[in-house]
């Protein structure tokens, strides 16, 4: 785990996710420290970057 932290709504009202940076070889593993008792892991999305950017 590089950072993470809470997204917030617009008004910072209400916190509907986590955004988390994570250095891992794949998918799986991104998603392994988004233990379900902390995080709803169904609903975690992994989207695959580097610096500069998205992945292509």
């Amino acid at each position: 785990m590089i950072a993470y932290g809470p997204l917030l709504s617009d008004d910072g009202a209400a916190r509907p996710g986590t955004a988390a940076l994570v250095r891992a070889p794949g998918p799986d593993a991104a998603r392994a420290p988004l233990t379900e008792d902390r995080y709803a892991e169904a609903e975690a999305e992994v989207h695959a970057w580097r610096f500069g950017g998205r992945a292509a």
